[in-house]
């Protein structure tokens, strides 16, 4: 049995103008967003149709030059608590891999003209808060496809409905912000590692005279206009060993006091007690995130009606803080 980690991104499905746009091709202090009013989106009519008609109703999209689409077995919803769940697929034909055997030579895996590799995102979706859990899968659909795929499929099916929209709304997956992750690493008994991204005015602000990087000041007085990444890590150590703690403290309460136009980006990873499991969190945008750990048989995969058990289970304890935060008293 081999352990595998499956980490897990909280969002808010919304639905905006598709007048939206990001010019992604710039830097990230660059980057140019048209501002829009954001509503959250209700899938239940949706994947109601999308179950009752799964044999009827194609769900292939195209990404790129690969494709995308839902898996019809994969659908469930549970009436008692009002959450559905589904697998998106994404289908590649490039960059096969091989088969080999100890001693022999590699075996080419030859796919038919209709066939591809799969890898595939199992998705939670509770539509008491319009929120979404999904699998985060290296090779799998990134967020962006997502939204691309859910935004084709919505198209789809109110065109199906004969109701298009004269002026179409986008899918949107808004990540769900848990603030209570910043005072939780403040409290941290164990700080593991500590990375800074900013520019080099950005970064300058946080150095101060005698601080955690205070060294790197000499450097940035050499050069201007820089982008700077720089990572403090304890490595492979102890579980219970730390990076200075009060260094730590300084630079986090230095953070807070700048003007937000010019906070670098930081992201803390530390253990908040022996017993706690290790977070990265980002003080600028505190995502809900969540893992579980399961075994696998070796020749096999993670089938998703196992994995959305665990995601159900996982969920149930984190429904309460999606409450919290997109449902505040």
């Amino acid at each position: 049995m081999a352990r595998k980690y499956v980490r897990f991104n909280y969002f808010e499905v919304q639905l905006v103008p598709a007048q939206v746009v990001v010019l992604e091709d710039l830097d990230e202090e660059q980057q140019v967003q048209i501002p829009y009013q954001a509503d959250a989106w209700d899938m239940s009519g949706f994947l109601d149709y999308l179950m009752a008609y799964r044999e009827h109703f194609r769900t292939t999209v195209p990404v790129g030059d690969e494709y995308a689409e839902i898996e019809k077995d994969s659908y469930s919803y549970d009436q008692r608590t009002n959450i559905y769940g589904f697998q998106l697929s994404k289908l590649r034909d490039k960059n096969i891999p091989s088969k080999k055997r100890f001693g022999e030579i590699k075996e080419e895996i030859l796919l038919d003209q209709d066939e591809f590799i799969g890898e595939f995102t199992s998705i939670l979706y509770d539509n008491s808060y319009k929120a979404v859990m999904v699998q985060s899968n290296l090779y799998g659909l990134s967020t962006k496809q997502i939204e691309h795929v859910l935004t084709q499929l919505r198209f789809r099916y109110l065109d199906t409905l004969g109701t298009p929209e004269a002026n179409p709304l986008v899918v949107k997956l808004a990540p769900i912000i848990d603030n209570s992750k910043i005072t939780r690493v403040i409290n941290a008994d164990y700080y593991k590692k500590i990375r800074i991204r900013a520019s080099d005015v950005m970064l300058d602000a946080v150095l101060g005279e005698n601080g955690l990087l205070s060294d790197t000041r000499r450097m940035l007085m050499e050069s201007a206009g820089l982008h700077i990444d720089i990572t403090i890590s304890m490595g492979r150590t102890e579980k219970t060993s730390s990076l200075n703690q009060e260094n730590i403290r300084n630079v986090i309460e230095q953070f807070w006091e700048l003007d937000e136009r010019i906070r670098p980006q930081i992201e803390l990873t530390a253990l908040e007690n022996e017993e706690a499991a290790i977070e990265t969190i980002n003080l600028v945008e505190p995502r809900m995130t969540d893992r579980i750990s399961i075994e696998v048989e070796p020749r096999t995969t993670v089938a998703h009606e196992f994995l959305f058990q665990n995601m159900l289970h996982l969920y149930n304890e984190r429904r309460a803080d999606v409450r919290r935060i997109l449902r505040p008293l």
